[in-house]
């Protein structure tokens, strides 16, 4: 069974604005002014769930490892 995230965000501190995770999954990481943001629908469980297999990817591919996230 796929691992199922259940919350994400990112350390602003570590992100470099590289756009690497907005690329990996624009649906639910999008540009702020300074970095990269969670967009406001990653607060619902069920979309959380349903873009589990692209925060993980996103978060792998993150060069400085900013996108942090739990599983179920």
């Amino acid at each position: 069974m796929a691992e199922i995230v259940t919350k994400v965000w990112i350390v602003e501190d570590d992100c470099t604005s590289c756009e690497a995770c907005v690329g990996s999954c624009p649906e639910v990481f999008e540009m702020g002014d300074d970095t990269a943001v969670v967009k406001s629908e990653g607060e619902d469980a069920e979309f959380l769930k349903a873009n589990s297999e692209g925060i993980i990817q996103a978060a792998d591919e993150c060069p400085t490892e900013a996108i942090k996230y739990e599983t179920a």
